[in-house]
């Protein structure tokens, strides 16, 4: 299921204004015949007939305005009709799994798990901060140019260390191999200890769960697949499958049920515009602690990326970031 939110928004904007219109036409009219046949106003009988008993009245019509009232209805409403159907149709195209970014999503109780199918190398946008992270092979390089930055942490499965930065190029570097199928982290702080710029490898097959405060983190402008599926939070008991959720994205206006015992899981996707931090909610009853199962969606740029391409409305996050309002086509 398609969650990108151009189709459901441009589609809204459609039915909204022709509602307008239609709206518009329709109480004019009405607003006009209570002013014109009010109580106590003189009705112009002019070019009324005035018919007699035993005559035929005179047939009198307008060809070209009932044609109108026939044609223009049926014209919107077959126009709106569809827009609707291809919506309806666009968002059960799953996007071809070697060109987007695949997920799986694992509904316990009470709590999510993100699992990356595909790997993700993301970054802070450097003409932001005004840094660059590369840690491709066995040397991390930063470049913080007169960012202000002075110190650059990584962590890496067993290497982590601090590389200080020198003050006058704003350089650092440090001879250590990247390990890509462990989750690799770089944080550029400053003097007080601020983070100004996070670089980040997560290795396919990594579990990111909002039962430990952890976002999952998604690329910008790029298809994302989920596949889900609900699982019980232990395996003591073989005859538990667990119990239905459903996963909501809410600022993209979807949801889709994840079915205990359903082996192929079911699928949603969406493309995020906006860098941003978002809510993930549970749209099912499923328990006790219903209430409890949330978590946040984090949209980032990839690695050598950055989220200009407008791909559809800008959205207002969590953490304050927003765009302007701009449509987007299907």
């Amino acid at each position: 299921m398609v969650a990108e939110d151009t189709v459901f928004t441009v589609l809204y904007d459609k039915f909204m204004f022709w509602s307008i219109i239609v709206g518009i036409f329709t109480f004019g009219w009405l607003f006009l015949a209570i002013l014109r046949y009010r109580d106590g106003v003189e009705p112009d009988t002019t070019h009324i007939d005035h018919i007699e008993v035993g005559s035929f009245p005179v047939d009198r019509h307008n060809t070209a305005v009932e044609t109108l009232f026939y044609v223009l209805p049926t014209i919107i409403i077959a126009w709106l009709l569809v827009l609707a159907l291809s919506s309806n149709t666009a968002v059960w195209v799953i996007p071809d799994e070697a060109e987007a970014h695949d997920m799986k999503i694992y509904g316990k109780q009470w709590f999510w798990e993100f699992e990356y199918a595909d790997s993700l190398t993301w970054e802070d946008d450097p003409s932001v901060t005004g840094i660059d992270v590369d840690w491709s092979g066995t040397t991390l390089v930063i470049n913080a140019g007169s960012s202000g930055a002075v110190n650059a942490a990584y962590d890496n499965v067993d290497k982590n260390g601090v590389v200080a930065l020198d003050q006058l190029t704003g350089m650092g570097t440090e001879e250590v191999v990247i390990q890509t199928r462990e989750l690799a982290i770089v944080e550029v702080t400053d003097a007080e200890g601020a983070i100004l710029h996070t670089w980040m490898h997560i290795p396919e097959g990594h579990i990111f769960s909002s039962a430990l405060s952890e976002d999952m983190i998604l690329p910008c402008d790029e298809d994302v697949v989920f596949e889900m599926h609900s699982k019980p939070s232990d395996d003591s008991n073989p005859n538990y499958i667990g119990v239905q959720h459903s996963f909501w994205l809410p600022e993209w206006g979807v949801k889709e049920d994840l079915v205990p015992g359903l082996e192929g899981g079911t699928y949603m996707t969406i493309m995020a515009d906006d860098p941003g931090t978002f809510p993930i909610r549970c749209a099912e009853y499923c328990g006790n602690q219903h209430s409890m199962m949330y978590g946040q969606v984090k949209i980032v740029a990839a690695e050598g990326t950055d989220c200009s391409v407008d791909t559809g409305v800008k959205k207002t996050s969590d953490d304050g970031t927003s765009g302007g309002s701009s449509g987007g086509g299907y």
